[in-house]
């Protein structure tokens, strides 16, 4: 027989056998929400209404069905003022609606009110596969309904406590309605992995002959000395419980009755049940019921759900970083080393500088004049005969048609050097003869441009310098090369007084009057004291341990035989400016034009 038709008949003949019995002063309806199996309209359902009808013969009883799936509004639209209903059902109408337990089921074999009901994994005894709860993840199982309290719910709970995912830990599941003889075919022909009973339905089956025990066998199997095998936490039954706005009197009335409940008559008694921490705890792990709002993803839910990936992220990220932090680590060293280095080669590069200058210094003083006019004779012939073989090698090539870029060029280069070494040969033999000094017709920014550059990186090293030219070319009239000279020797100055500043900062500038050409090289070094302003332009002891103190003078002395004068003014806020004068090659009119 149909077992949907069968509960409906059971329903009809409740309603019959009410309606047929003396007039009722007063009617109290009673919701039934139906997640229960045929078994308990007949053993429980029925004898329970029954008995409330005898011990009420003052209220008309009104039986209405509510579906489980929408059990808030169902009661909020039918306003039952008597529920029977699951433990799950009941905890979660005491939260959201005021539910008030009146009694609960016990059938003789629970232990007490609050451990009456529980679940059973149940798989075929030939499955070796299969031997704990953790072999069961990704089968399929059967089941009565998804509403069906211990033949469900709390198998999730089991699930859920192990620490799996009760909502993906079954790779299929069938639900049949009702647990018997549904579930149990589909395990005895294979169709699932498990089947999922109720309380005590394995041992029922068996003693009526309906499966032999031996067949089948209990996954997770709790306490073996127990009268029916279970594989899950204990629970509490049936709940009668009365409704928000439910008369007192009526309250009381149905009280007293269920309590007064002959159980060796029927087989089970109503009592009150004193906790339902357990339900509670059930339905919050599945987030049901009054915990439904906990699956709203939330961040503390996204983290405990992905704290694998995360976990992984984050030792990834650790272990980046650690890599970063080593390579940063070895690049410093390296760097370091690096620094060390060309700090060295600077080091030496500066003391090559100080020799060289210390070598010019030598070369302007009258004390070694002689000298110097004796290596300058003893230089030329070489320097002649490089010369010579330059052009010789030049000649050489051109009969041998050979034709070699990079020759050329080293050799023009080489001659070009050539030429210069006997221009600084001829000076330094026109200072040892005491011969006037040769004028000639030159282009001032190009010169005081090469005395800039013959500057090495490392005096120029963190100075800002800067040229302030009032056009691209100047006619001047006198010795470059003597000019070059003295620009050379003031900017080395000025980039030597503001070494120890904190922005350290040169300007070279020209400008152009009616009737001279003037350049000034200023700094912002320290101010000077007057004795030390009053003492520029003079031989004195120099401040360098090496230094012979008359650079400025011989500087002075240049400049005067051109015609010009050296002259110092102070710098503001703070430092020096020195500036001289050459004369045009031309007057001004023709300079101009």
């Amino acid at each position: 027989m149909n077992t949907a038709f069968l509960k409906q008949k059971l329903l009809l003949l409740c309603f019959l056998f009410l309606a047929s019995i003396t007039q009722a002063k007063e009617e109290i309806t009673i919701g039934l929400i139906d997640t229960f199996d045929p078994d308990f309209y007949l053993e429980t359902f029925v004898p329970t209404v029954e008995h409330l009808q005898k011990e009420l013969p003052n209220y008309k009883l009104k039986i209405i069905e509510i579906s489980p799936k929408n059990i808030i509004e169902e009661t909020e639209k039918l306003k039952p003022q008597f529920l029977i209903a699951s433990a799950g059902d009941f905890s979660t109408l005491m939260s959201l609606k005021g539910a008030q337990q009146i009694a609960t089921v016990k059938r003789p074999q629970a232990i007490n009110a609050e451990k009456a009901v529980f679940a059973t994994f149940v798989v075929k005894n030939d499955r070796k596969d299969l031997q704990t709860l953790r072999d069961l993840e990704n089968k399929t199982a059967a089941a009565a309904t998804e509403t069906d309290f211990e033949g469900w719910l709390v198998p999730l709970g089991e699930i859920a406590d192990a620490g799996f995912n009760p909502e993906k830990f079954f790779k299929n599941v069938k639900f049949t309605e009702h647990q018997f003889p549904d579930v149990l075919t589909h395990l005895k022909v294979g169709n699932v992995d498990v089947g999922i009973f109720g309380p005590c339905q394995l041992e029922r089956l068996a003693e009526n002959g309906e499966i032999n025990k031996s067949d089948f066998r209990v996954i997770g199997l709790k306490d073996p000395k127990e009268l029916c095998a279970r594989s899950t936490k204990m629970y509490p039954d049936v709940v009668f419980c009365s409704m928000d706005g439910a008369p007192s009197q009526a309250v009381k009335a149905i009280t007293l009755s269920l309590l007064s409940f002959p159980p060796q008559q029927n087989n089970f008694e109503w009592i009150p049940a004193s906790s339902f921490y357990q339900v509670f705890e059930l339905l919050k792990s599945l987030k049901l019921g009054p915990y439904r709002h906990l699956r709203e993803t939330t961040v503390k839910d996204f983290l405990a759900a992905h704290k694998l990936e995360i976990g992984l992220f984050f030792a990834l990220a650790i272990a980046v970083l650690i890599h970063i932090v080593r390579v940063n680590m070895l690049v410093r060293l390296r760097t370091e080393e690096l620094k060390a280095s060309i700090a060295e080669q600077h080091l030496i590069e500066s003391r090559a500088l100080e020799n060289r200058e210390r070598l010019e210094m030598l070369e302007k003083s009258r004390v070694i004049s002689q000298l110097s006019s004796m290596f300058a004779h003893e230089v030329k012939q070489p320097i002649t005969n490089i010369l010579y073989y330059t052009s010789g090698l030049k000649v050489l090539l051109e009969k041998l048609k050979i034709k070699d870029n990079q020759v050329e060029m080293v050799l023009d280069k080489l001659r070009e050097q050539a030429l210069r070494t006997a221009d600084i040969v001829d000076h330094v033999r026109s200072y040892a003869k005491h011969r006037p000094s040769k004028e000639v017709e030159f282009d001032l920014i190009p010169t005081v441009l090469r005395a800039l550059k013959s500057i090495k990186e490392q005096e120029r090293k963190g100075v800002e310098v800067r040229t302030v030219f009032p056009s691209e070319s100047i006619s001047a009239k006198g010795d470059p090369f003597e000019i070059e000279l003295v620009v050379l020797n003031l900017l080395k100055n000025a980039l030597s007084a503001v070494k120890d500043v904190s922005s350290p900062e040169v300007t070279i500038t020209i400008t152009e009057n009616e009737d001279k050409i003037r350049v000034h090289i200023a700094d912002n070094g320290p101010a000077l004291s007057d004795e030390q302003f009053e003492k520029l332009g003079k031989p004195i002891q120099s401040k360098k341990s090496d230094g012979l103190g008359i650079g400025l003078s011989i500087a002075l002395s240049i400049i005067e035989s051109h015609g010009g004068h050296l002259t110092f003014s102070r710098n503001q806020p703070n430092g020096l400016i020195v500036s001289f004068s050459v004369e045009y090659a031309a007057n001004k009119e023709n300079h101009n034009g």
